[in-house]
C-alpha cells in the first residue's frame, strides 16, 4: 500500500552528516573529544584526495577517494593504495589494533559517539 500523507516514514527528515576524516592535521589532531568539521554534503565539494565518513541517522559509510593520501588507506584498510581495499573488510578487522594507532583510536571513538 502507498504511504499516506502523515504516516511514519523512517527517510523524512534524514540530513546526513559528511565529515573528512583525512585533513593533514587530523594525522596528529583527531580526537574522540571534538568532531572533524563538516563538509557540506554537494557532489561538487567531494574531493578524490580525500576520505569521508558519512552518517545518514542509520549507518555509517566510509568514502575513499582515488587520490586520497596513502598514508589513511594504510592506517585504515591495511593496504597500500585504493584499488587495494577489500569492500568487505569488517570493522573487527579495520580496528584490530587499534590501539597501536592514535589516529585509529580517535576515529574509532568517533564511530562510536555517532553510533550511539
Amino acid at each position: 500500500l502507498p504511504k499516506v500523507h502523515g504516516e511514519h516514514d523512517d527517510t523524512r527528515g534524514v540530513h546526513p552528516s559528511l565529515f573528512a576524516i583525512d585533513n593533514l592535521h587530523i594525522k596528529q589532531d583527531l580526537n574522540d573529544q571534538e568532531y572533524p568539521p563538516l563538509e557540506q554534503l554537494q557532489r561538487a565539494s567531494i574531493r578524490s584526495d580525500q576520505t569521508y565518513l558519512l552518517y545518514n541517522g542509520f549507518a555509517i559509510y566510509c568514502f575513499i577517494g582515488r587520490q586520497t593520501d596513502p598514508w589513511f588507506i594504510s592506517e585504515i584498510f591495511k593496504v597500500n593504495d585504493c584499488t587495494q581495499i577489500d569492500k568487505q573488510i569488517s570493522e573487527d578487522e579495520i580496528f584490530a589494533n587499534v590501539e597501536e594507532s592514535t589516529y585509529l583510536t580517535a576515529l574509532y571513538n568517533i564511530i562510536n559517539q555517532i553510533r550511539y
